[in-house]
């Protein structure tokens, strides 16, 4: 669709919504109502942060919340979070309202969008939800907002070089970023944007297998973004926007080790038109969304060529009440029609939904209660999903407390892949468990933070037992995970410290072998660390990652050792329309591996300046 359309098909909605709801005008006094979570614990990510870090990538800024990343490369090559000893689809990522979890396989790939659009992340771990969008998270949820809205007119621009210092290849990574934000009238906005990227990924590691040090070959990625989203203010502050995305990525996928490398072309395409009515009805906000999401993947190497179509329909109703002052309600209902073409999954539709309610009472100044529920189907699979959250809190401290079910339905290629020797199981139960946790947080001077201690059971865990899938594990989850923040001189100086301890054990009696063992790949610590200095001129900041001992089987034989990253970035802040920064990562040169097999690069230094250009 080209530009003159859309732009057509924009004006044509605005009319629609002046004709209902009265003329456009200067920007009123913007209805906001802010929600504080009753028992729900987040880790927030700011701008400002995301803005400090320079990093290439989302995954950068989830270490550095101390989150473990399974990943199979660096820059551009698969890389997936894991929460609490979960992944994949377990761990939903939500962007502006919209999962965008892969349905075929559950994932998202997190090089696909720009880290400079990003206004907030925040992180919620555990499957106790208390937000109407995307309800059956198990792991958690990474909520993304993006920017939208900047008064005047900006131009900004990234541009950045990277080097893994290999003398066959002194310059892997090019990077440059150009993205327009600022008003088109007094009450309508305009963003856009647009990335490109070549990373050879060439890097030197250990062979461990003939006992020297080679060249990681096959993994070079081109890829490109851009984005477009029109938003209009009416009608004493309701809003409505319509965005446009698209990814395009040609990757040379190196493989394991020691294995065949391929090659894996994405291409995706966002399109989301959103309302939101804060004002419309006096103590309600309405939302509603339409989005088409599409995923289109080709992959070749010397055992297969394939190809995978996936388009997926989403809608999603939502309505706030808040017309009590003890009591507020919230209602929301999602529908998504999936449709998949594969070469390995053949021709399948789905059609998914959830209903979903959130009361929230307060009793009094210090005891409220959150009651969630949840109705979820995916075409024959149904589940009712229950919680309960409770908080009491005096001064600055509080507790929370909270109990939920957990639901995860089988993805499309759990069912339906065909691929010699590999085949699906159309059979295969939703995966069922549930989980609990306690919280304690508060605040004292210029500390801040927050300690949970949490427990899972969960059975029917979908397996590649062999050459098909089965539900045949279930497991016990109990560990603690918490966050502490402090801020010094007017806050020019903050520490933050987020980390996780999970004891965890395989309980299907069936397999005598793996029974009492621990999960494969999932550490028993997680710590992330950073300290920032911050003032007018420039800023410094020093980061580290810690991953534990990971069994690289539910055998429990092997594992891979545990590994600390330590990174640092400064950037000049000194001059009005550039800032010059510089980004060193693995600065110990930690020879590790996330994923077995799958080797990572040493240490690397990034170069780069952020220009911005301001215009009344």
């Amino acid at each position: 669709m080209s530009l003159k359309k859309i732009i057509l098909i924009l004006q044509i909605t605005l009319s629609l919504l002046t004709g209902i709801f009265g003329q456009v005008q200067e920007l009123p006094e913007i209805t906001l109502i802010i929600e504080k979570p009753v028992a729900q614990q987040t880790i927030v990510i700011t701008a400002e942060e995301i803005r400090e870090k320079n990093v290439e990538s989302l995954t950068g800024l989830l270490q550095s919340a101390g989150i473990q990343i399974l990943a199979y490369g660096p820059y551009g090559l698969e890389s997936k979070p894991s929460i609490r000893g979960f992944t994949d689809e377990t761990v939903r990522v939500v962007i502006d309202g919209v999962c965008v979890n892969n349905a075929q396989y559950g994932t998202f790939d997190f090089s696909s969008i720009d880290v400079n659009s990003i206004e907030k992340i925040e992180i919620v771990k555990g499957g106790f939800t208390e937000g109407i969008t995307d309800e059956g998270a198990v792991g958690g949820v990474i909520y993304i907002t993006t920017k939208s809205i900047e008064y005047g007119q900006h131009i900004f621009g990234d541009s950045s070089i990277k080097s893994f210092f290999n003398l066959d290849y002194p310059l892997d990574t090019f990077s440059q970023k150009i993205s327009y934000r600022g008003q088109t009238s007094d009450s309508s906005f305009l963003k856009a944007g647009v990335n490109f990227t070549f990373a050879q990924n060439h890097f030197l590691f250990d062979d461990q297998l003939n006992g020297n040090q080679v060249q990681r070959n096959n993994a070079e990625v081109l890829d490109g973004s851009g984005e477009l989203k029109y938003s209009v203010y009416f009608a004493g502050g309701n809003l409505f926007s319509a965005g446009e995305s698209f990814y395009g990525g040609n990757k040379n996928t190196p493989g394991p080790e020691h294995g065949h490398s391929g090659n894996q072309r994405d291409y995706d395409n966002n399109l989301t038109l959103n309302l939101n009515l804060p004002s419309i009805v006096e103590n309600w906000r309405f939302e509603s969304g339409i989005s088409w999401l599409s995923n289109t993947r080709f992959y070749t190497s010397l055992d297969e060529d394939s190809k995978h179509y996936v388009n997926t329909l989403k809608m999603y109703f939502s309505g706030f009440y808040y017309g009590m002052e003890n009591y507020s309600q919230g209602l929301g209902l999602s529908f998504d029609y999936t449709n998949l073409s594969s070469t390995n999954d053949g021709n399948h539709t789905q059609f998914a939904g959830s209903f979903k309610e959130t009361a929230k009472y307060s009793f009094n100044e210090h005891f409220s209660v959150s009651l969630p529920f949840a109705v979820n189907f995916c075409n024959e699979n149904f589940a009712f999903i229950p919680k309960l959250g409770v908080k009491y809190n005096v001064n600055n401290f509080s507790i929370t407390g909270n109990v939920y079910r957990m639901i995860q339905f089988p993805n499309m290629d759990d069912l339906y892949w065909n691929g010699s020797p590999y085949f699906g199981n159309p059979n295969l139960k939703p995966e069922d468990g549930w989980g609990g946790e306690v919280s304690f947080s508060g605040s004292f001077g210029n500390f801040s933070g927050y300690i949970t201690g949490f427990t899972n059971y969960y059975q029917n865990k979908i397996q590649w037992a062999g050459t098909s899938p089965q539900n045949v594990a279930s497991a016990f989850y109990a560990g603690l995970d918490g966050s502490i923040e402090a801020a010094f001189f007017e806050k020019d100086l903050q520490f933050k410290l987020n980390l996780e301890y999970l004891y965890n054990r395989l309980l299907d009696k069936s397999n005598s072998l793996t029974y009492g063992k621990k999960i494969m790949w999932t550490p028993d610590f997680t710590a992330g660390f950073s300290a920032v200095y911050n003032n007018d001129d420039f800023n410094l900041i020093l980061e580290g990652n810690y991953v534990g001992k990971r069994y690289t089987s539910n055998l429990n034989v092997y594992f891979m050792e545990p590994y600390f990253l330590v990174n640092a970035c400064g950037e000049l802040k000194c001059w009005k329309n550039v800032a010059p920064y510089i980004r060193l990562d693995n600065i110990f040169n930690t020879k590790y591996q996330a994923v077995e097999n799958y080797p990572m690069p040493g240490f690397s230094m990034t170069l780069g300046a952020k220009l911005r250009f301001d215009y009344e």
